[in-house]
């Protein structure tokens, strides 16, 4: 867990909710997505860097929430697209934390392998929602598993550029932060 969370509350409730407050600002004022071209109702986004952030800045438990926030968010749309949005931003925070909580990043090595690993978390997790879910929650247009089956190549490829852009630009920033304010590396 992290120190700021068991030393300093105060820090992380007001930088988890101010980094939730970011992730609903630029899911509903700033419209920063862009269309995946294979599938064009699919859209690249950068809610994920604050997620991201919000993790690498105040540990597990903040990403979780910021997760959450989104995941409200969108929700207030899409019930669906809410739900897979927290499945594919909280399964990269997981797969970042399995391999920083093994080992303590001491070198860039390891903070790609974090990086790589989140990455990779997020796309099997969601090529098994997408495959289970679809069908399911969308059958107009996924009436069978198999129709499914045929995208996940495609969804899997947005999901690693999507990961990739939640995970390197969250990193990005909490580099920029922690230089700024050192306090909060921990």
């Amino acid at each position: 867990m992290s120190l700021l969370f068991t030393r300093r509350k105060s820090v992380f409730i007001a930088g988890t909710a101010i980094l939730g407050a970011v992730v609903v600002v630029l899911d509903l004022g700033v419209r920063l997505k862009v269309p995946f071209p294979p599938l064009g109702f699919m859209k690249v986004d950068v809610l994920g860097i604050p997620m991201m952030l919000s993790y690498f800045l105040f540990g597990f438990v903040s990403g979780f929430i910021t997760s959450l926030v989104a995941w409200l968010s969108i929700s207030s749309r899409d019930a669906f697209s809410g739900f897979m949005k927290f499945a594919a931003e909280f399964s990269t925070i997981v797969g970042v934390y399995i391999v920083l909580r093994a080992r303590n990043p001491s070198n860039a090595w390891w903070k790609a392998l974090a990086m790589v690993s989140g990455v990779l978390t997020r796309v099997v997790v969601m090529a098994i929602a997408n495959i289970m879910l679809l069908p399911v929650f969308m059958p107009a247009f996924y009436a069978t598993y198999d129709a499914v089956i045929v995208l996940v190549p495609l969804i899997s490829l947005f999901n690693a550029i999507q990961g990739a852009v939640s995970v390197f630009g969250g990193f990005l920033f909490y580099e920029a932060v922690v230089i700024r304010l050192p306090s909060l590396k921990h």
